[in-house]
């Protein structure tokens, strides 16, 4: 099939989407795919797939380079169409939590909070390095 952009068309089409990574920076296809309705079978790789889908709820996590988990789980969700629609709902409204408003409002707190707390970060980032000089300090002078 090759590359395919925007992919969230090709996905509307399925009815399971497989990811088997060994890792994940975060997992955007699966939003991408949930986003869509379609639940995901993921490995359960370090950094994103267990943040985002709730196995069993709106798709399935299987462990890392377990192949027959990974064909067991995509195997019962052809099979139950119910659960697998089910759960295709479920995904789509987890998706939501991904929405680019919300992320924006996100990391707009974030970095407010960070801009409120700067000076007493700064502060405790310098007594901390002081009672470590202090420490080093010591112990070459031989004391506690």
């Amino acid at each position: 099939m090759g590359v395919v952009s925007p992919i969230e068309p090709e996905f509307a089409k399925a009815s399971v989407v497989a990811s088997a990574s060994n890792a994940e920076s975060f997992g955007m296809t699966l939003v991408e795919a949930m986003r869509c309705g379609v639940p995901v079978v993921s490995t359960n790789c370090p950094l994103g797939p267990a943040e985002i889908i709730r196995d069993g709820v709106d798709g399935r996590l299987v462990p890392v380079g377990d192949r027959q988990a990974l064909s067991t789980a995509l195997a019962d969700l052809i099979a139950d169409e119910p659960g697998r629609r089910r759960m295709g709902r479920a995904a789509r409204r987890a998706a939501h939590r991904y929405d680019p408003e919300r992320i924006v409002d996100t990391y707009e707190d974030l970095f407010a909070e960070l801009a409120t707390t700067r000076k007493t970060r700064a502060r405790q980032r310098s007594k901390a390095r002081s009672r470590a000089l202090a420490a080093r300090l010591l112990r070459r002078l031989g004391g506690p």
